[in-house]
């Protein structure tokens, strides 16, 4: 059976990239052809593009000096992205070519199934149309499945209008499974709606999966370049004081991200692109501890079987974290900023026997709702 997945947009998220192409082959496995749908907002009119320029042009005036989020245009995400898109090209193979949401009901035709997940497909701040990730383009007799679906927060951030349409088109699913443990009350009490809980779809595949697929030999060594430092937001102030953990645990600190994204983009443009897929994964293989306020650092980190401490990222969503973190008996290596951090955690060791089997058990379980779901009569 043909079954479509669909995601948020994937640009340079890569966290984001990889459970696509997690779900992706997990789907593959089971004996089904998966269909990647690659999305992306529609194209904006000329004059539509136009004002937005002048809006940000006027903006970068206004709040100039001051610590104001400044994002790329169109263009310029293209070329921050080059590297990672280079890999959903070449690694997750969209059939679909970059589409836009629009262009999602017309795609859909021809397909058996349609899977929507995982990251914060429903969380309204990041999803670019909730209707259509409840599946609003497809046709009835599509079957129709969510796979570890994230509301990214603990309370219900749906309009009155949101939770009706919503509400509705989730009661047409096959099978509703969510990434959070508060999703699933949540969506029973707004929606009327039976969900269960399912691991990220990264947690589908094993560290060799992802280094065979980054292209690093699997004889490469592990360990041995330091702290990996994989953060999202490093002007917050609750990442200040990261030098202190190099200090206590005798390592040198090592990053991979590009500069923020900011009015200067013009000048040194090369400054900015996200490095690849391939140098992200090796940071973890080649990491000895992992410091980061990204959920996929934390499930990456437990799949590398590398010691790390969260930082919980509240406006990303913090209950991402610890409805991860209680799955394997860890919520105490999340912290809410650096300098909260107990020494005692940082030097504890971790019992990766257990973790693993916890793992595994988590894969078998999400595999196994997504055969019987996909494999179950309409």
């Amino acid at each position: 059976m043909k079954v479509g997945i669909l995601t948020l947009p994937l640009w340079n998220n890569y966290g984001g990239i990889l459970q696509a192409y997690a779900l992706r082959m997990a789907v593959d496995q089971l004996g089904h052809e998966s269909i990647f749908i690659d999305v992306k907002r529609d194209s904006l009119s000329i004059r539509r593009y136009g004002l937005n320029q002048a809006k940000r042009l006027v903006k970068s005036k206004i709040f100039r000096g001051m610590d104001k989020p400044y994002y790329p245009n169109t263009n310029e995400l293209k070329d921050i992205s080059s590297n990672t898109r280079q890999f959903v090209a070449e690694n997750i193979k969209p059939s679909s070519g970059h589409i836009g949401l629009s262009d999602l009901p017309k795609f859909s035709k021809g397909l058996g199934a349609i899977i929507v997940g995982s990251d914060q497909v429903w969380r309204p701040e990041y999803c670019p149309d909730l209707a259509l990730y409840f599946l609003s383009f497809a046709s009835t007799n599509l079957k129709k499945i969510s796979y570890a679906a994230s509301l990214g927060t603990d309370d219900w951030r749906f309009n009155s209008e949101e939770t009706a349409r919503c509400g509705k088109l989730l009661h047409q699913f096959e099978a509703v499974s969510v990434r959070e443990e508060s999703a699933i009350d949540l969506i029973k009490e707004h929606m009327d709606v039976e969900a269960v809980q399912s691991c990220d779809p990264t947690l589908l595949l094993d560290a060799q999966d992802y280094l065979t697929v980054a292209g690093i030999e699997s004889t490469s060594e592990s360990g041995g370049r330091g702290i990996f430092c994989y953060i999202l937001d490093p002007r917050e102030p609750r990442m200040q004081g990261l030098p202190n953990i190099g200090l206590k645990l005798n390592h040198e600190l090592f990053y991979i991200m590009p500069k923020i994204f900011d009015k200067n983009y013009s000048k040194s443009s090369s400054e900015y692109i996200f490095p690849t897929v391939r140098a992200w994964v090796q940071a973890f293989q080649e990491s000895d501890f992992v410091v980061t306020d990204s959920f996929h650092g934390c499930v990456f980190s437990i799949i590398f079987n590398k010691p790390f401490i969260a930082i919980a990222n509240t406006n990303r969503g913090r209950t991402r974290f610890e409805s991860l973190l209680k799955l394997f008996n860890l919520e105490e290596r999340l912290f809410d900023c650096v300098a909260d951090i107990d020494s005692k955690i940082l030097s504890k060791p971790l019992d990766w026997e257990e973790i693993n089997r916890k793992r595994e058990f988590l894969k078998t379980e999400g595999l196994d709702f997504l055969a019987s779901s996909l494999n179950a009569e309409l």
